[in-house]
């Protein structure tokens, strides 16, 4: 494993690199992955593409703040799959992929990847990228470099244990600074020149190098660091106002013939039970 995470669940590292002309984001994310799999016991394809879509999250969320969410959503065709995810400015990250069990060659999606940047009162920048055929790591990418408008390189990686646990998830960014004055640039092609290698090399590998703080041989600048747990809004709470919203009638069959009500989260696969005492007291709120 590469270290990079002294955190329980995951890290997200944030800083300069090549002298300050470029910002590198880096994550380690493998147990909450590995989370995931167990809550919605994923298959081995399955559990892959969710750790690797995880870890796309949570780079996406690195310049997130105050209130503000990010939220990916990936709708295959081919193989058939889908997936939500989303994590705030404080480290904290959700998600969920249906079905189990992906059927077919995951090495190249045919789909839609849609990227969405919120907070408590609006959007703040939707985006909708076509898969065509890529990995999730070239359609990310891809997404980066049309969104910024400047030279990245970006990379997913997920390896699994024999057992099917997720053993590494992490990724790596690195984008070119845009020049301005008195601040130190490179070039297109010195970049090019300079992280292109970073294409072909083991993902972990990669981490493993920035632990000793150094991202293709270039001395990186630590400037953040941020823990990555996992966090939903779920709650007995939050059930029994989504509850409240059915109305008196719903309420009272569900309360006489089934005696009570379960609601599973989709992101925690946690059954919520509101007993039979539950809800007359919800129907009585109505009073």
């Amino acid at each position: 494993m590469s270290g990079l995470s002294a955190a329980r669940d995951g890290s997200l590292h944030r800083g300069l690199v090549g002298g300050r002309t470029c910002r590198f984001l880096a994550v380690e994310l493998a147990a909450l992955a590995d989370l995931a799999r167990e809550r919605h016991q994923l298959g081995p394809e399955a559990t892959r593409l969710n750790a690797e879509a995880m870890v796309a999250t949570a780079l996406m969320s690195a310049w997130v703040k105050g209130r503000e969410r990010v939220t990916l959503q990936i709708q295959a065709e081919r193989p058939a799959f889908g997936f939500m995810g989303d994590a705030d400015a404080e480290g904290g990250i959700r998600a969920r992929f249906q079905p189990a069990h992906v059927v077919g060659s995951a090495a190249g999606v045919h789909g839609l990847m849609l990227g969405i940047r919120a907070d408590v009162q609006r959007e703040v920048y939707r985006g909708v990228s076509a898969l065509d055929g890529r990995t999730l790591e070239g359609a990310l990418a891809a997404h980066v470099r049309g969104s910024e408008q400047m030279d990245a390189v970006l990379r997913l990686g997920a390896r699994l244990e024999p057992d099917g646990r997720v053993a590494f998830a992490g990724g790596l960014l690195v984008e070119r600074l845009p020049p301005e004055a008195d601040l130190p640039s490179v070039s297109h092609e010195a970049f090019a020149a300079t992280y292109a290698g970073l294409a072909d090399g083991d993902v972990e590998d990669l981490l493993v190098e920035l632990t000793f703080g150094r991202i293709a041989g270039q001395e990186v600048e630590p400037l953040e660091r941020r823990a990555l747990q996992w966090r939903c809004s779920c709650s007995q709470e939050r059930v029994e106002a989504m509850l409240r919203q059915l109305g008196l009638d719903e309420l009272r069959q569900m309360r006489d013939e089934d005696h009570g009500a379960e609601v599973t989260c989709h992101f925690c696969n946690l059954a919520w039970r509101v007993d039979e005492a539950g809800l007359h007291r919800i129907i009585a709120s109505f009073d």
